[in-house]
């Protein structure tokens, strides 16, 4: 088939064709013309082969290599272009509409692609804003004295449009532009109020000029307008004609057309949606939360102002220079603007005095800075943590399709594997690089943290959407295909956020996770806990009694066995990396089961003192004595029911019994100081003693229930550095040993 159109080609070329050499092939060159119309046809970037390249020159290159012709294209206008194409010293020309007056001197090929035009106009003309399609655009054209910019040769897709721009009203001023840039030059000038034009072309200047503020745009349906490939009648015969039309009909059956409509128009359509001024802020807003998240760490971890400034602009930036790192751009995005640097700058910065003023009014006064700390963690703690959540949401979620846009517009191929994986770079490359750096052994990004798959699950959504979706989808739909995808990133990783959810894609077994492990002690703690009421028992009078001492011997033992068992499972966790919060959880555990083993040995030996009394003790002593113990009993069985049940309600009314007690055994000491300086009794002296192990009892408990109300601090610290977890671990074996 190749070599059948070659030779039509070869037997038809007029005297326009030039012969050449090209490899064993008898060839010939056609020439052509190009003129800046991103992305039709536009300026190659520095390093590529070919000096034009864009949608229609490319599939120029592909139809033409079919043919085995080599093409050739010159920077022209579209008048030099036409008069050529007249003359025979132009052989085609891409992208042309067609028009009636034309086929004198042109031969049409069949349509290879659509575009649509869009009416644009002066913010400030207030006439056009209630118009809904193109009879009541003509209608406001008919009666308000109005500046329009009209192209030459220029086609609207509106028979409608126009025969009326044909025959004008006198109150229509027609102004004769050049094309798309003056156009717009005209109208921000001031000197024409409307003018249409390909809506692909103009909001792609708009966006790169700045000016979308000052322009306001119109979608009326005018119709398709189909794009054909125009050859000269003076060079290129029918039989041509129709060897290049089945190449093109070939090439769209193949894909080809869509292929090239990915790698140019869908860049365009990317950076118009993302380049608009709110998807801007809210990237900035993203890049905000990552730089703070770094300079908090930088202050936990004791960094220097440089330092700080690392891990505030690693995690929001430190992912797009790898992705363009990557990717062999031209320019690092960084490069192109100074904003997102500035940005990590003034953060840190301003965080840098921030905490300077903090230290010093910590220094000269505690009082404020108690009170500043309260109405942080009262007030505005909350309000922060959500606001973090939203920011982080929307991070992952306009890196993503940021990352995605990069990868279609540096033509990656495979699109399907690069698009989701720039994705992910982009949005989670920069977390990675800065716990590398921090030499964090328990980066959460790769660990329980579901940033990156939500990512990936994103980016390989986004990327399905833009391969499988028609070719010739306008910008609208791009646009709400972005904004879906984004909501939908955003919706996901702000309710996994919220409901502190880990992630389920763990390699490990589940059982051995150390948040299981913690939650199997919390399951295990009731039952050690249950051992220590069963020291007491009610006697034939229903007052509280200890057991005999063979039995208190026989729970002691059991207590230990349990104890043991349990400290060695959250051994074996502590030898983990942990996370900051599971260090967190750990360290409550270890400080709840320390309190327990304390309680209960303080309570083993409190309860031997009965059987060293004798029956020498007084009435008044043995009261005592009963007194305490049933204080005990009675604080004791509260403190097994609330650890039963669970109930917050149950350790507040704890944490209140414990504080009561503890004022009563003040006064009781006091009071029966007092009696034993007159009196000097052994026995009381004996049970006197003995209330300070009570007190001790007591205080545990009331430490116990402000641990499990989250109101004592287990010293939790960064779990940022291995060596810091390692210390409070051997901290903590030898203070047991």
């Amino acid at each position: 088939m190749r070599l059948l159109l070659g030779l039509v080609v070869l037997l038809g070329v007029g005297s326009g064709a030039v012969p050449v050499a090209f490899g064993q092939t008898a060839a010939y060159e056609l020439r052509s013309g190009w003129f800046p119309r991103e992305p039709y046809q536009m300026e190659a970037r520095p390093g590529e082969l070919t000096a034009a390249t864009g949608l229609d020159i490319q599939i120029a290159r592909e139809m033409f290599y079919e043919a085995d012709v080599r093409i050739a294209f010159e920077p022209m206008s579209w008048a030099e272009l036409l008069s050529g194409l007249r003359s025979g010293e132009i052989d085609f020309v891409m992208g042309a509409y067609y028009r009636e007056e034309r086929e004198a001197f042109a031969r049409y090929s069949i349509p290879y692609r659509t575009e649509q035009n869009a009416i644009y106009f002066d913010k400030r003309v207030e006439e056009l804003d209630g118009v809904r399609d193109v009879h009541d655009f003509i209608e406001v054209l008919r009666r308000a004295p109005l500046r329009f910019a009209v192209t030459e040769d220029y086609v609207y897709g509106s028979q409608e449009l126009t025969d009326f721009l044909d025959d004008p009203p006198s109150s229509l001023e027609l102004v004769d532009s050049r094309g798309y840039e003056d156009n717009l030059s005209l109208l921000l000038e001031g000197r024409v109020d409307v003018f249409v034009s390909n809506p692909l072309i103009m909001d792609r200047m708009l966006v790169e000029s700045g000016y979308g503020e000052q322009v306001r745009k119109l979608r009326a349906d005018m119709g398709e307008i189909p794009v054909h490939v125009m050859f000269s009648r003076a060079s290129i015969s029918d039989e041509q004609v129709a060897a290049f039309n089945e190449i093109l009909r070939g090439m769209e059956r193949e894909g080809r057309i869509r292929a090239l409509h990915r790698d140019f128009v869908l860049p365009v359509y990317l950076s118009i949606t993302t380049g608009q001024a709110w998807f801007t802020v809210l990237n900035l807003l993203g890049i905000i939360a990552f730089c703070t998240s770094g300079v908090l760490l930088a202050r936990k971890e004791r960094y220097n102002i440089f330092g700080a400034l690392v891990l505030a602009s690693l995690p929001a930036i430190g992912g797009g220079v790898l992705r363009d790192l990557f990717l062999g751009a031209d320019r690092v995005f960084v490069l192109e603007t100074p904003v997102y640097l500035l940005v990590a700058i003034g953060i840190v910065v301003l965080a840098f005095f921030g905490f300077k003023l903090y230290d010093f009014l910590h220094g000269s006064s505690r009082e404020i800075t108690h009170k500043v700390e309260q109405y942080a963690e009262e007030k505005l703690g909350g309000l922060f943590g959500q606001l973090f959540k939203f920011f982080d949401a929307w991070a992952v979620a306009a890196f993503t399709v940021i990352g995605v846009s990069v990868a279609v517009e540096m033509k990656s191929s495979p699109l399907w594997l690069w698009g989701p994986a720039m994705g992910v770079l982009t949005a989670s490359g920069g977390v990675v690089l800065r716990d590398i750096v921090r030499a964090d052994f328990n980066i959460e990004m790769l660990k329980q943290d579901s940033y990156a798959e939500i990512s990936l699950a994103g980016g390989i959504v986004y990327t399905a959407a833009l391969m499988l979706l028609p070719h010739d989808m306008g910008l609208e739909w791009i646009f709400y295909l972005t904004m879906i995808v984004i909501l939908l990133l955003f919706g996901v990783r702000f309710f996994i956020l919220w409901k502190g959810y880990t992630n389920p894609l763990q390699f490990g077994a589940l059982h051995t996770r150390p948040e299981i492990r913690l939650q199997q002690f919390a399951e295990q703690e009731p039952g050690l806990w249950a051992l220590l009421p069963r020291y007491y028992r009610e006697d034939d009078e229903g007052k509280a009694a200890p057991v005999r001492h063979a039995v208190r011997e026989e729970l002691h033992n059991q207590f230990l066995f349990i104890g043991s068992t349990i400290r060695e499972e959250l051994d074996r966790v502590a030898a983990e990396p942990l996370n900051e919060q599971t260090v967190r959880r750990y360290r409550n555990c270890t400080a709840r089961l320390d309190i327990a083993t304390s309680i209960e040995e303080t309570l083993f030996s409190f309860l031997d003192l009965p059987d060293s009394l004798g029956d020498t003790a007084s009435d008044r002593v043995l009261t005592l004595q009963q007194g305490l113990h049933e204080s005990l009993k009675a604080l004791i069985e509260t403190t097994a029911w609330a650890i039963e049940s669970g109930d917050v309600q149950d350790f507040a009314t704890l944490e209140l019994l414990t504080s009561q007690h503890q004022e009563r055994f003040n006064r009781i000491r006091d009071r029966y100081g007092a009696d034993l300086q007159q009196d000097d009794d052994p026995c009381l002296a004996t049970v006197l003693q003995t209330t300070h192990k009570v007190e001790r009892i007591i205080y545990l408990l009331s430490d116990y229930g402000r641990l499990r109300l989250q109101k004592k601090d287990t010293g939790a610290g960064s779990a940022g550095n291995r060596r810091a977890q390692q210390a409070h671990l051997l901290g903590a074996s030898k203070t047991r040993s």
